[in-house]
């Protein structure tokens, strides 16, 4: 059998004087490295290995007279790309299942939107059927149902701009009912998904464009707008910080949905989360000027109280979540908790071609729907309800604030 340096010689000697010798020299080291690299496992070896190959090839550039620096440097390239080949195939195989991953989850997501706005239709078709009495206390158990979902269903902007809307009409208690709407606004849309910074912050950054978009059209309204989303936000993500140390703390162990969260994550967005938010209302402050831009600097120099209120929720959230780890270190292996997790994207990845055909059909669907006309009807009576519910929080606590005074006489 030859060996490799023979091999090496033969064929440089019969194709030195071609035209694309430098490409051909490449291949050749990548072909016959490869055969002899691909067979070790350990890295000093295969290191190893390459200098002893690479001491062959230049002896062989030497012995025919070319061992120019280009010709040294085609050989260095085309033994990196053999040392690396079989890890660069994985890395592309993984990056593309990656990208098919995140088609499917995007693809996925669709579908469930579609499926969901389906079973509202029908459900409100049905609620048209009933007595008056029934179908005024259904319709908006519907649409409280709908506050819940606003991000899911894409019109969280469109709803809490109804709601502000129907909020300067009244051109009562504004800074009182902003504040009341955009905290529970806040909390439903950060409640209905995972508990991650980034949609927080997203969620927030949505209401807060849509209040000083409005300001600029209301100068004279400005600042109770202004002040009553910066408040009502703020306590928003308080509420769901709660909410989420309540859920870690008291859930059972078998619930997939919170213990498959990673997190490390989480306790590092709980750190950073307020002066993320400051930040984010700093980007804001630039973007105006005039009435707006004092009023959310003004808010921002004034934040140190609230933001300590964050900053206290955040870390007793922190605190909650390595307390529970702790706990379920003794109950269940946190290795259970991870494979649970790997099984989810795995299943998955398993039903990538399924889910993605149901999700082209659906997206079909909703392409022939009226799409954008139905979402702004929606948000129009969604942002109504949400003014109600606000103004009857409201109500409720001006009517215990003087039930408690009198008492107190």
């Amino acid at each position: 059998m030859k060996s490799t340096q023979t091999i090496f010689s033969n064929a440089i000697k019969e194709s030195k004087d071609n035209l694309d010798f430098s490409q051909t020299l490449k291949d050749l080291v990548f072909e016959l490295s490869r055969k002899k690299i691909q067979r070790l496992k350990d890295d000093k070896k295969i290191q190893n290995r390459v200098g002893e190959l690479f001491e062959q090839y230049t002896k062989s550039l030497e012995n025919e007279k070319i061992k120019s620096t280009k010709n040294i440097s085609c050989v260095i390239e085309g033994l990196l790309k053999a040392v690396n080949y079989d890890k660069e195939e994985f890395l592309y195989k993984t990056i593309y299942e990656i990208d098919e991953l995140r088609k499917s989850t995007h693809n996925q997501k669709k579908e469930i939107l579609s499926s969901i706005n389906n079973t509202y239709n029908i459900l409100e078709k049905h609620i048209n059927s009933l007595s008056q009495d029934t179908r005024e206390t259904a319709i908006k158990a519907l649409n409280d149902t709908k506050l819940n979902a606003l991000e899911m269903l894409g019109i969280l902007r469109e709803t809490t701009e109804e709601a502000l809307l129907t909020t300067l009409e009244k051109r009562k208690d504004i800074e009182d009912t902003v504040f009341q709407i955009t905290k529970n606004l806040a909390f439903q849309a950060i409640n209905d998904g995972n508990f991650a910074k980034r949609r927080i912050l997203s969620i927030t950054r949505t209401i807060m464009q849509v209040s000083t978009e409005l300001a600029n059209e209301n100068i004279s309204l400005a600042k109770e707008l202004v002040n009553g989303s910066i408040k009502g936000t703020k306590e928003g993500i308080l509420k769901a910080i709660d909410k989420f140390k309540n859920d870690i703390k008291f859930a059972p162990q078998d619930d997939d949905d919170l213990f498959t969260q990673n997190f490390d994550i989480v306790k590092k967005d709980l750190i950073s989360i307020e002066d993320e938010y400051i930040q984010m209302l700093k980007n804001l402050s630039s973007q105006h000027e005039g009435i707006i831009q004092n009023t959310l600097n003004d808010k921002i120099e004034k934040y140190d109280s609230s933001v300590e209120k964050i900053k206290r929720a955040a870390t007793e959230a922190k605190e909650t979540i390595s307390q529970r780890l702790e706990e379920l270190k003794t109950d269940v292996s946190i290795d259970d908790i991870k494979e649970k997790a790997e099984e989810k994207i795995e299943n998955l990845k398993n039903d990538v071609s399924k889910l993605s055909k149901k999700a082209n059909e659906a997206i079909e669907n909703i392409k022939q729907n009226e799409t954008t006309k139905k979402a702004t009807q929606e948000a129009k009576k969604l942002g109504v309800r949400a003014w109600e519910v606000a103004k009857n929080m409201l109500d409720n606590a001006i009517k215990n604030a003087k039930e408690g005074t009198k008492k107190d006489k």
